[in-house]
């Protein structure tokens, strides 16, 4: 083989192996473009997903102490309202003009303490309770700002199916095939039920609503993980492999 023909040769392997490199970082560029597409369609669903599953917490988390003691009501908002050291030391809320005597005022405010706390206790109760059998969003399509942003949110779903993953494009089919109605019916007979059953029955309901919304949630969070956390997660599974395989050749060796 001639020097000519050598190097002819290398000339064609080197614009090869270019060529080669080429391709592979246009394909990475394309997985980076799309991937940031991607994102960029679940930004504009993610908040509205997030605040919809927190629709009813953030109603009951907000709501105020209500009685037919009007000044009572008034100085426990009053006092649910202020700081801790306000609440443990202080006067600092509404106290009706009649109360005259410090020991009145002492009582009053004692009476304060124990509706804000027993409040609280109740709240904290039925915010749980509430919490998992109403976050669906069959519970809430008859408020209109919270339909307005529900039926926003399938809206640029549907339009933009080809970047959602096919959980999120199978929950969005199922929605058109289950009325809100029955899925809402279903979540009620069940709750019905556990209330007077001896054991909570933990069956689950089909509601492609709220695993719509769940799904959205996690996948958004998974595409916008710090690469930190992608690393660690990474040589965490690396090592579990190594885990299950060398556990593999010590029990053939046993």
């Amino acid at each position: 083989m001639t020097e000519k023909s050598q190097i002819a040769i290398y000339i064609s392997l080197g614009s090869l192996v270019v060529a080669a490199l080429s391709f592979l970082f246009s394909i990475r560029q394309s997985k980076i473009a799309r991937r940031n597409e991607r994102a960029r369609v679940y930004d504009k669903v993610y908040h509205d997903a997030s605040d919809l599953l927190l629709y009813h917490y953030k109603n009951e988390q907000e709501s105020t102490f209500e009685s037919e003691d009007k000044d009572l009501e008034r100085a426990v908002n009053e006092f649910s309202n202020a700081h801790w050291i306000e609440q443990t030391y202080g006067f600092n809320f509404y106290i009706p003009e009649h109360i005259k005597s410090e020991e009145g005022k002492r009582e009053f405010c004692n009476k304060v303490r124990e509706a804000y706390h027993a409040h609280e206790r109740d709240k904290q109760t039925r915010r749980l309770d509430e919490f998992i059998n109403y976050q669906s969003p069959v519970f809430h399509l008859e408020n209109e700002d919270f339909a307005k942003r529900f039926i926003r949110l399938i809206k640029h779903v549907t339009e933009n199916l080809s970047y959602f993953s096919p959980a999120i494009a199978e929950n969005l089919e199922k929605t058109r095939l289950l009325p809100p109605d029955k899925v809402k019916n279903e979540h009620i007979a069940l709750k019905r039920v556990n209330e007077n059953a001896c054991e909570t029955i933990d069956e689950p309901v089909e509601d492609p609503y709220l695993k719509l919304l769940l799904c959205i949630r996690h996948e958004y969070r998974d595409l916008n993980r710090p690469f930190k956390e992608r690393w660690a997660e990474f040589w965490f599974n690396i090592g579990a492999i190594r885990y299950r395989i060398k556990r593999i050749f010590n029990k053939k060796r046993q």
